[in-house]
């Protein structure tokens, strides 16, 4: 993930700035604030920004362990991002 320098980010793992915008660190909020979640450090994780999208994106949000867990499948089965941007030098999400 990166958090100051999206263009260099993408530079180094030769991949185009908007793919790279993927990746930008955001904190996540395990229990949302709106779900009464605090901003706490008990509460907020790093997480890129389209695992932290697409989790808010779900019709029905799933808990942190069960969309870990899924998020988890996906890498397995090759299908959370695009081939290009896992045969990249890019770290995988966990």
């Amino acid at each position: 993930m990166w958090l100051k320098n999206q263009k260099e980010y993408a530079i180094e793992r030769g991949i185009s700035e908007s793919e790279a915008s993927r990746f930008q660190c955001t904190a996540e909020h395990l229990v949302a604030r709106c779900d009464g979640g605090k901003n706490s450090y008990r509460n907020i994780v790093a997480a890129c920004h389209f695992c932290n999208t697409k989790r808010h994106q779900r019709k029905k949000p799933l808990g942190p362990p069960r969309y870990k867990e899924h998020i988890r499948k996906r890498l397995q089965q090759g299908k959370w991002h695009p081939r290009k941007l896992r045969d990249s030098s890019s770290p995988q999400c966990s």
